[in-house]
């Protein structure tokens, strides 16, 4: 199904969604507070849900700007690469079914793509409740990140460090970029894959070298990262920690960015291990370090076809 849109949007509002109608349901929602202004369209794609997700995108069609795309085959990275078709906005943010984005959330991306026009990759702040996570996970610098995709980097707008790059909750790119090339998710990494991590990285590695200074934190755009279901033992953080370093020693190996390769992710490894704040975090950080050594060795553009 699709909504008749005339005018061109600011932004595409991109979203994969799978059997998680309660959290959808509550994504909604949070988009019918946003202004009108910036202008705004919601691009949608029902990965393969059979929870009763389609009925509800019907129901959004009354009071929402939304594009409804149906893709069977299971994979978020397949789903995203559907949406990339059908979006029409001069920004395309990309976020999750399980986030509460603030009435600011828009407004806050749209006046910070004005005043810094050389900034092509954005990321927002994205807040999680700590009192559902696990105290050792709140102290850590690395787990904290990457189980819960926890982004806040100050109250400042300021320019993500190299090789920094925001996370998938709250993150959007210009359109040009992707109009100038042949950037896409890659179909083996990400949620619905067997490397259930390292997507948006891969992604934005495409249009947004690592030392490259275009990648602008904007800390009043701001989506509430919503944990419920979410595994957060120390089994799950030691797995999500491999394969998060296999993930960015895949990354690694593509030709685009030679110059970083394995020494850059081994670098990265080691900074993570320094930081460590207790022994279940270091013994993640080394599952890390031994999946970067591990994805090295696979090229990367195998990645990217499926």
């Amino acid at each position: 199904m699709r909504q008749t849109l005339q005018v061109t949007p600011i932004f595409s509002v991109i979203v994969a969604t799978r059997n998680r109608r309660q959290s959808l349901g509550r994504f909604l929602d949070a988009l019918r507070a946003l202004p009108k202004q910036p202008s705004w369209e919601l691009i949608i794609v029902n990965n393969a849900s059979i929870d009763g997700t389609a009925r509800l995108l019907s129901s959004g069609v009354q009071d929402l700007p939304i594009v409804v795309i149906k893709e069977d085959l299971p994979g978020k990275s397949r789903a995203l690469n559907s949406a990339l078709k059908h979006a029409r906005g001069e920004i395309l943010l990309f976020t999750d079914d399980d986030v509460v984005p603030d009435r600011n959330w828009l407004t806050a991306l749209y006046k910070g793509s004005l005043e810094y026009p050389s900034a092509n990759v954005f990321g927002g702040r994205i807040v999680v409740d700590h009192k559902r996570i696990p105290r050792w996970i709140v102290k850590s610098y690395n787990l904290k990140t990457i189980l819960t995709s926890e982004q806040d980097l100050g109250s400042d707008i300021r320019w993500f460090a190299e090789d920094q790059y925001p996370m998938g909750p709250n993150l959007a790119v210009r359109r040009r970029l992707i109009d100038q090339g042949s950037a896409a998710w890659p179909l083996n990494l990400g949620p619905g894959t067997k490397i259930p991590v390292g997507d948006e990285r891969a992604f934005l590695m495409q249009v947004s070298h690592p030392e490259s200074q275009d990648r602008l934190y904007i800390p009043d755009s701001i989506v509430r990262h919503q944990l419920k279901g979410r595994q957060l033992g120390f089994v799950s953080a030691l797995t999500r920690s491999f394969l998060g370093g296999y993930a960015a020693g895949l990354v690694t190996r593509t030709g685009v960015h030679s110059k970083r390769k394995k020494k850059g992710a081994l670098a990265t490894a080691w900074q993570r291990l320094r930081k460590a704040s207790s022994s279940r975090e270091l013994i993640c950080m080394v599952a890390r370090a031994l999946g970067v050594l591990t994805g090295t060795r696979t090229p990367f553009a195998r990645i990217l076809r499926g």
